[in-house]
């Protein structure tokens, strides 16, 4: 009973949302960003039932791809959750194109966003292979010693070879 994103691209990305809310006037929309979802993840960005609502969306990566349309709004650099009609201040604050997603009769509905032909693609990136370490040990880090464990999870060496 809500909206995701799924990333179908080799890149990150940051999404930003409008969806309706009551609170907000003379606009019933509010906006949300920036959520990030890596390649080939989906995310939750609005909870409650899709069926017949209509969501706005705007996307980038760091590569310049964009995914974007007519719908005009201002959003800071940083994570914001505001009215529609709010205006961000100060610096970082952009003016970018949401595209709109009318929703028909789904419970769930998940957007999808794919790479355009001829995108910019990621550049000296490589996917981690499995059974890969993702950090380096160091000299607070725990090591695996042989032995059995004891009493009160001690490590007790064995006294004369391998048992």
């Amino acid at each position: 009973m809500s909206f995701y994103v799924r990333n179908s691209t080799p890149n990150p990305v940051w999404v930003a949302v409008g969806y309706y809310d009551p609170d907000c006037s003379p606009i019933t929309y509010s906006k949300a960003g920036w959520y990030r979802i890596t390649p080939g993840r989906r995310m939750l960005l609005v909870t409650g039932s899709s069926v017949n609502q209509t969501y706005y969306y705007y996307a980038f990566d760091q590569f310049g791809n964009t995914w974007s349309g007519n719908f005009f709004t201002y959003v800071p650099t940083e994570a914001f959750n505001m009215c529609w009609i709010e205006r961000c201040q100060g610096t970082g604050c952009r003016e970018v194109g949401f595209d709109r997603v009318m929703v028909g009769n789904f419970q769930n509905y998940t957007l999808n966003l794919v790479e355009a032909a001829g995108a910019a693609k990621s550049r000296n990136t490589r996917a981690a292979k499995k059974g890969t370490r993702k950090f380096k040990l160091g000299k607070a880090s725990l090591r695996k010693t042989p032995g059995k464990l004891g009493k009160l999870g001690k490590v007790r060496k064995p006294k004369f070879g391998k048992r």
